[in-house]
């Protein structure tokens, strides 16, 4: 059930590329050659920035206490289940030694006692698919409240227009990227003061 609760990634990822201006663009200067000029230094640095998503990921409040929730919620149901599985399996021996000494009086006593232990063993698969299944309700749920979040957080912090495209870097996915155009610690800090209004 690990994949369940993954930091995320994808999810960060993905609302950081909705953030967007509404400025237009201006005009391109041509070249003698015909081709258009460079933007200049101050205009490429207004106009693209960069997030680091594992920084987002371990400093934003919401994602640590929302993947806080869901690894006490895991740990909790895997106890369930390992000791429901540990109950099964010592059914299982004591089914297993009783057939062995003809423990059993009689055949359908035998056929009785191997059925309680299939179900038994059926009850704990449905437990299963039961847990895996709430567990991803709940990933979905802490997912979708992070990409809202981001999404509406990101639309009002570049209200202004000051940036083009707004980069997600998650290891190594981003070459270079001068340290002028991380605005990480600025997300990060207006997430979190947004989400402390909220609670």
């Amino acid at each position: 059930m690990k994949r369940f609760f993954q930091p995320a990634i994808l999810i960060l990822a993905a609302a950081l590329a909705t953030a967007s201006c509404n400025k237009k663009e201006p005009a391109q200067q041509i070249k003698s050659n015909g081709l258009p000029k460079a933007q200049t230094e101050v205009n490429a640095v207004n106009t693209v920035a960069i997030v680091d998503i594992d920084t987002l990921a371990s400093q934003y409040e919401y994602c640590k206490e929302g993947m806080s929730a869901l690894k006490a919620k895991q740990t909790g149901y895997e106890k369930q289940l390992h000791a429901k599985g540990q109950a099964l399996q010592n059914a299982m021996i004591d089914f297993q030694k009783k057939a062995q000494s003809g423990a059993f009086t009689s055949q359908q006593q035998g056929e009785a006692a191997q059925a309680k232990l299939q179900k038994q063993q059926q009850q704990l698969q449905n437990f299963q698919m039961q847990i895996e299944g709430e567990m991803a309700k709940a990933t979905q749920q802490y997912q979708q409240v992070l990409r809202d979040s981001l999404d509406n957080f990101l639309k009002e912090f570049n209200r202004d227009g000051r940036y083009k495209l707004i980069l997600s870097r998650s290891g190594d996915n981003v070459l270079y990227a001068d340290p002028a155009v991380d605005i990480t610690n600025e997300v990060v800090a207006g997430l979190n003061k947004r989400y402390k209004k909220a609670k």
